[in-house]
């Protein structure tokens, strides 16, 4: 085969030895990678390889277009997560946190199904946060309600 429609003579990819084809830039030979000295270089194996274009073309950009998915996406408890760091039981809502980063991250991958799934777990580690969070305070107002009788027990006592 000696090559495409409109370029007769050269074969694809070019062989060492054979012309290049037009509208391409030529390889300096200085480059240290490559096939030996004196051989010429093919132009896919160049790192700066572009082609150029011929007069009166016009280059086509292609865009994808934007990604759309068929679900909506499920909720990341990003502020919940956040206020129980805050306000309730920092060490658990950190991962609070990170669940809920996560879960925005997988739906924006398109990776359903652990979306859902890191959602639910930065709800649980939610939920975990408050109600330790809650607990700590109710036992807090114990010691401190149980250490303040006993100091005004002391005081009746003198």
């Amino acid at each position: 085969m000696s090559g495409e429609k409109g370029a007769p003579g050269y074969a694809y990819p070019p062989q060492y030895g054979q012309p290049t084809p037009p509208g391409y830039n030529a390889v300096p030979q200085q480059q240290s990678y490559g096939p030996p000295s004196g051989a010429p270089m093919y132009q896919g194996d160049h790192p700066h390889f572009q082609p150029q274009m011929a007069a009166g073309q016009t280059q086509i950009h292609v865009v994808p277009p934007p990604q759309t998915f068929s679900e909506p996406p499920p909720p990341d408890y990003m502020t919940r997560a956040i206020f129980t760091t805050v306000c309730c039981f920092w060490p658990v809502g950190i991962f609070a946190i990170m669940k809920a980063s996560e879960a925005k991250n997988a739906y924006a991958r398109g990776d359903f199904q652990r979306a859902r799934e890191l959602s639910d777990s930065a709800r649980r580690f939610s939920n975990i946060a408050i109600f330790a969070g809650v607990a700590s305070i109710i036992v807090s107002m114990i010691i401190v309600g149980v250490y303040v009788g006993l100091i005004m027990t002391n005081m009746r006592s003198y």
